[in-house]
């Protein structure tokens, strides 16, 4: 039987997976689909000494520079193979693991109390258990927090794709250290508290604020307690993750055949991409309150409803709020800092693949359910017992509609052709959106469909895209016409010389398997003389 104490905890994780219980019938799709289905890296037991060893850094290898996270799927890999199943039940219950690490923390944080620089009292790091659980303003709180954290809609891309695996891992690390730092201050924990700042860095790059969430815990709750426990927690964490990110710089293969290309700025220069953060900042703030566009390309037709003075505007209102409830709440404060921390590294100051993603927002939107948990305590506690259970009623409806909404968007990432149907249809900008949709639909046999979108992908890059080019000679081989084919084809290796040799492009993760077959059946047999290209033209 489960102690009492632990009541809560076990019902969130159970609602938790049973909200993405659909989850673990879904395929691979988007970079899972290369790195597990096509990349053999991951399944080749030989390579377990280079990645514990952290000697996979200095490896021209897809994830080098995340060898936790790495490692994570080759255990998958080792016990599931290619079978998507036992992935997304990982990451599931990696997810359901931070739910209820979470629900720690916000016990924690709401027991301590509102006033900045409080004495900690010795009984401080207990406090939780004795307010945890029941009816309690605190243990409903608690709840309402753990649980908007667990269904709401933005969690769902980082949840459902394992490769985006990284963000869990680097939200279980740091929650981890949150929760061995409120359980007391022996020599032990204070290890424990560096390794996980070490082993969230080593998820992924923006584990860097696992030691500044964990400095702002004790600058707020734990200042002036001597001893050595936070030196060694704060500092040793610090240093730790600081000498990761080095050796992972250091280390990095000066070129590479998988990382084809850069990181850049949204726009092409740092200038342009400031001036399109404040936009990005009020979209993440309308999908944590509204969740109603999510994609998994955003563009600038993402942001068309948010004008820059707009955003500059909601930006600096949602600032001065936060400064204010801080100011009056250490609890809030510190959700702040959960929030606005793990943002630093996603902000586009520095080049980044993805100038806006919803798995950039699965930690920051744990520092928005502390935040929540606080102001439902100060509700809850100010209501008239009258009032309570219509208020409790309606938190579970408001809960129920994140829920509903996050099951929903599980069904886009069910499978590729899911997917791309909706990335294409948020953001008709997004060239890689309609190349994805046209390979998904040459996939399941649509190959007029997949003509049409190959064609509004060739549209969208002026014609300049080899890969627009050899998807559309897919299709049209698929139909049957052979002549259209072959000249798409020669117009795919004319702009990109290296399709000619599909077995290369497969190997360094930038060709499925499936499709480099098809393309080297149509290259055998094409003509010495090309057909005339214009059968072929968008």
């Amino acid at each position: 039987m489960i102690p009492r104490l632990w009541r809560p905890a076990a019902i969130l994780a159970a609602i938790t997976f049973a909200v993405f219980w659909p989850t673990l019938w879904s395929d691979f799709v988007y970079d899972a689909r290369l790195q597990i289905l096509t990349d053999p890296f991951p399944h080749d037991p030989r390579n377990w000494p280079a990645v514990l060893s952290f000697a996979v850094l200095g490896m021209d290898v897809l994830d080098f520079n995340r060898p936790v996270h790495l490692a994570s799927i080759m255990l998958d890999a080792a016990v599931w193979g290619r079978d998507p199943f036992g992935y997304h039940l990982t990451s599931i219950l990696l997810h359901c693991g931070n739910v209820v690490l979470l629900w720690l923390v916000i016990r924690d944080v709401l027991s301590r109390g509102p006033g900045v620089g409080r004495p900690v009292v010795a009984n401080d790091a207990n406090a939780s258990t004795r307010h945890g659980g029941g009816l309690t303003a605190t243990g409903i709180a608690a709840c309402a927090g753990g649980l908007l954290f667990a269904v709401h809609p933005l969690v769902t891309e980082a949840v459902c794709e394992p490769t985006f695996r990284e963000d869990l891992l680097v939200a279980a690390f740091t929650l981890g250290a949150l929760v061995l730092a409120s359980r007391g201050d022996s020599l032990r924990r204070a290890v424990g508290c560096a390794a996980c700042c070490f082993l969230a860095c080593a998820s992924k790059e923006s584990g860097i604020a696992a030691p500044l969430v964990l400095g702002a815990f004790w600058w707020l709750f734990h200042r002036g307690q001597p001893g050595r426990f936070w030196p060694i927690a704060v500092g040793g964490g610090t240093a730790a993750a600081l000498a990761f990110l080095a050796a992972r710089f250091l280390l990095a293969p000066s070129t590479s055949a998988i990382f084809e290309l850069p990181p850049s700025y949204p726009g092409g220069s740092l200038a342009a991409a400031l001036h399109l953060e404040p936009r990005i900042l009020a979209l993440y703030a309308q999908l944590v309150v509204l969740p109603v566009n999510l994609c998994a390309d955003y563009g600038l037709a993402s942001i068309r409803h948010l004008p820059l003075g707009l955003s500059i505007l909601i930006v600096a209102a949602l600032a001065a709020v936060i400064t204010w409830a801080g100011w009056r709440d250490r609890r809030v404060a510190f959700g702040a800092a959960l929030m606005i921390v793990p943002l630093l590294p996603v902000l586009n100051l520095v080049p980044i693949y993805r100038a806006a993603a919803d798995r950039y927002l699965y930690l920051p939107l744990a520092g928005v359910a502390v935040i929540a948990a606080c102001v439902v305590e100060r509700v809850w506690t100010r209501l008239p017992r009258d009032r309570r259970p219509v208020a409790l009623v309606a938190g579970v409806v408001a809960l129920g509609m994140l829920a509903w909404g996050c099951t929903a968007r599980q069904r886009v990432w069910a499978n590729s052709l899911a997917l791309w149907l909706d990335t294409v249809a948020r953001n008709q900008t997004s060239w890689s959106a309609a190349q994805g949709l046209a390979g998904a639909l040459w996939e399941a046999g649509s190959f007029v469909d997949s003509e049409r979108a190959a064609r509004h992908a060739l549209a969208l890059t002026e014609g300049n895209r080899g890969e627009a080019w050899f998807i559309l000679a897919l299709a049209l081989d698929g139909q049957g016409r052979a002549a259209d084919a072959d000249a798409a084809a020669a117009t795919a290796i004319e702009k990109d010389p290296r399709l000619a040799d599909p077995d290369a492009r497969v190997a360094v993760l930038a060709m499925e398997r499936g499709e480099a077959e098809a393309f080297k059946r149509l290259l055998a047999r094409r003509p010495a003389a090309p057909t005339p290209k214009t059968a072929a033209e968008p």
